[in-house]
């Protein structure tokens, strides 16, 4: 069996079903799991597990204990293709992005100094105590890891949930100590930047927690201080996560009040429910949704939504087809994920096995590094000034391309490229010039270098649904901004 299935990055409900399974022998934890099965899974209100596959995988796991995954994977299997039995392993493996690692949610990389926090993760315990980006890290339970690898660093900074770790920090000349209790830190999956003037491209990777929703909130409730006018959406490599999250964020997307989705559940479970959203948010002139085969389950269901009830394009191509939702249940250690509800869309219903058609289909075809290798060298030493025309020019304007930036290259720092380069300085960190001095070509020569690295693509999809929403972008707003930062309708 494969275990590691696409569904990894499943619609989540977490639930953790306690007990003295550790004791129990393979026979009485496969019967446990099996009552669960009838009890709870979709498929199994039509067709449970019969007594005599109970009786006669009871007696298989008598003489074979070490087969119970097998047995459970083989009855699952034959149910759908998302439920599935795992190890604590396996499922820490395969569900990284929804289970994450226990720790303080900080990033660490060296320089010649010695080791510096690169990331501070939203809402986790170094967040809440102060520690920033930039601070330099000296000591890790009193161990100076100054002259430390990166991997002992991290063994010593991750831990179990719920233990301590005293860290201290040098910053601007100040030494800093902090005593964080370790939590269980997930990825951040929702990021932002502004694409163009009144154009916003938003990334969602995955549906991880609420915390997820609070971030997004965040984001598209600044939209209209940007004056935004069109918005890219990009879940193509998003494999779903929590459907409250993404319910919660469709309720802030949509701008009138709309049937969402229906979630179909047995009837012991409640049976069919509807969500609807109230409206109210903010009118744009354009968004654009960006799928593609890895855009799964609650992400399609959001894809799906904002198609449906909110006349949202979908660009790029066809999404992966995962329309059922599963339980994620804790055995003491060991995981059943169980498929329990059928998620419907308010038009076209279920897309199970079937995923949604784009309206525009387009594909990413160019790689990085086959463009780089006939692009103009750039001169990290050269900088180059707002209105000149040169090679080195071209050669700035080719890396901002690449990195998403600059829909097409020129020889010429334009009012265009001008932009372009500039929003990549606010992403990067850096001070705002009138061209691209040393620290801004070393800092795109880095990036574009890490992204041919990680062998990502040039984003001939993103550039298509940019060119829509620039379109768009350049007429009147539909709302007012207002003073004290709400907006209302114009």
């Amino acid at each position: 069996m494969q275990i590691l299935k696409k569904c990894m990055a499943a619609l989540l409900c977490m639930a953790v079903l306690t007990g003295q399974a550790a004791a129990l022998s393979s026979v009485e934890r496969f019967q446990r799991a099996v009552a669960i099965i009838n009890a709870r899974g979709l498929v199994a209100e039509m067709h449970p597990v019969t007594q005599e596959t109970i009786a006669e995988s009871s007696a298989y796991l008598e003489e074979h204990p070490e087969k119970l995954g097998n047995v459970l994977n083989d009855i699952l299997g034959g149910m759908d293709t998302h439920s599935m039995y795992l190890t604590g392993k396996e499922y820490q493996t395969g569900f990284s992005t929804l289970s994450g690692y226990a720790g303080i949610g900080v990033a660490v990389t060296q320089d010649a100094d010695g080791a510096l926090i690169r990331q501070v993760v939203r809402h986790s315990p170094a967040a809440s105590a102060g520690v920033q980006v930039g601070d330099r890290l000296l000591t890790v339970d009193g161990m100076d890891i100054t002259k430390t690898s990166l991997t002992q660093i991290g063994e010593k900074l991750q831990g179990e949930a719920g233990s301590q770790v005293e860290i201290t920090v040098s910053r601007e000349g100040k030494i800093l100590s902090f005593r964080l209790k370790r939590e269980q830190i997930l990825e951040q999956t929702v990021s932002a930047r502004q694409a163009a003037p009144g154009v916003e491209y938003i990334s969602i990777t995955a549906f991880s927690s609420m915390h997820d929703a609070e971030d997004f909130a965040e984001i598209w409730n600044g939209l209209d201080e940007k004056k935004t006018n069109a918005v890219i959406l990009d879940l193509r490599d998003n494999g779903g996560g929590m459907v409250d999250a993404a319910f919660e964020m469709l309720d802030l997307m949509l701008e009138k009040p709309a049937q969402m989705a229906t979630m179909h559940y047995r009837k012991s479970l409640g049976g069919d429910r509807v969500y609807t959203a109230e409206g109210g948010g903010l009118p744009l002139r354009k968004l654009v949704v960006l799928v593609g085969p890895n855009t799964a389950s609650a992400a399609e269901l959001m894809a799906g939504v904002l198609h449906e009830a909110g006349g949202a394009t979908l660009m790029g191509t066809q999404t992966y087809g995962k329309g059922q939702g599963q339980y994620h249940l804790n055995l003491d250690g060991d995981y059943l994920v169980l498929t329990c509800l059928e998620m419907r869309l308010p038009k076209s219903g279920g897309w199970e096995g079937v995923g949604l058609k784009p309206d525009v289909e387009k594909h990413t075809l160019r790689t990085i590094q086959g463009y780089l290798r006939t692009a103009v060298p750039l001169d990290v030493k050269t900088p180059v000034v707002y209105g000149q025309k040169s090679e080195q020019v071209r050669a700035v304007c080719q890396r901002l391309h690449v990195l998403g930036y600059l829909e097409e290259p020129s020889d010429v720092l334009d009012t265009r490229a001008f932009g372009a380069l500039r929003r990549f300085q606010m992403d990067a960190g850096l001070d705002p010039q009138l061209g691209a001095g040393e620290d801004t070509l070393a800092a795109l020569h880095k990036a574009t270098q890490r992204a041919a690295e990680r062998g990502l693509m040039i984003d001939d999809v993103y550039y298509a649904a940019l060119e829509a929403c620039q379109a768009e972008a350049s007429r009147p707003l539909r709302y007012m901004p207002q003073a004290d930062g709400s907006w209302r309708a114009a």
